[in-house]
């Protein structure tokens, strides 16, 4: 059976969503434990939760791509993308070795989707097959009607990641500069955490932002720079 040809598949799927793109900072012993699982491949679940902008979806993604270069056949799918098209979207997708359903949340006020997520869990389990999901909450505080998904999603390997502190989003914009070949003086660093406080999705879109004007305008990132294009 082939996967219902209207999803989008990988429509969220980035190239350069991969580990080395990822600073730890507080959760280095969770991902050192990820990317051991992952080498390993001896568990049927690994579910990975966290606030919104710790990077949950970077991390499945980057999961798929480590996946890939193992040479498994995989797919990254987040629940928002396929919700329109009915529970009728999982129908074929268990023919892969390992799968992402990130936003798994989001099934909660869809009974219909927690059958088939059920149904799918189990074809894949006894395929001997992997699946990541990611999601907001924990397992043990989604809100599901279904009692035995809820069990299902809290029998694997279950990691949490955490925000990073102000001094760690400061790393994280010198370091973020630095792979892309640029100079941030750490006071412009702090100016931008301080001055415009972000959680790290949001500050992942306002760097790539900075970034863009800055070539265009052939300028350096300083702080003038910064509250001239962030209207600071």
């Amino acid at each position: 059976m082939q996967p219902t040809p209207q999803i989008p598949l990988h429509v969220s799927f980035r190239d350069d969503t991969v580990f080395e793109d990822y600073l730890p900072g507080n959760n280095a012993v969770a991902i050192g434990t990820l990317r051991q699982a992952l080498a390993r491949l001896d568990d049927h679940l690994i579910y990975i939760w966290g606030a919104e902008g710790v990077g949950v979806s970077h991390i499945l993604q980057a999961s798929i791509h480590d996946l890939q270069a193992q040479g498994l056949s995989t797919l990254y799918l987040p629940i928002a993308d396929c919700l329109e098209f009915g529970p009728e979207a999982l129908e074929g997708l268990d023919e892969v070795d390992a799968i992402a359903l990130d936003n798994i949340e989001l099934v909660a006020d869809h009974a219909e989707w927690q059958e088939a997520v059920f149904h799918f869990y189990n074809r894949m389990r006894d395929a001997g097959k992997l699946i990541l999901v990611g999601s907001y909450s924990s397992p043990l505080h989604l809100a599901l009607e279904l009692a035995d998904l809820k069990s299902r999603l809290s029998s694997g390997l279950t990691l949490q990641l955490t925000s990073l502190d102000d001094e760690q989003r400061i790393d994280w914009v010198i370091w973020k500069a630095r792979r892309r070949g640029l100079v941030v003086e750490r006071e412009v660093a702090e100016f931008l955490i301080v001055r415009h406080n972000q959680n790290m999705k949001e500050l992942v879109a306002t760097f790539d932002k900075l970034d863009t004007e800055s070539l265009a305008a052939k300028r350096r990132l300083t702080i003038p720079f910064l509250k001239q294009v962030l209207a600071l």
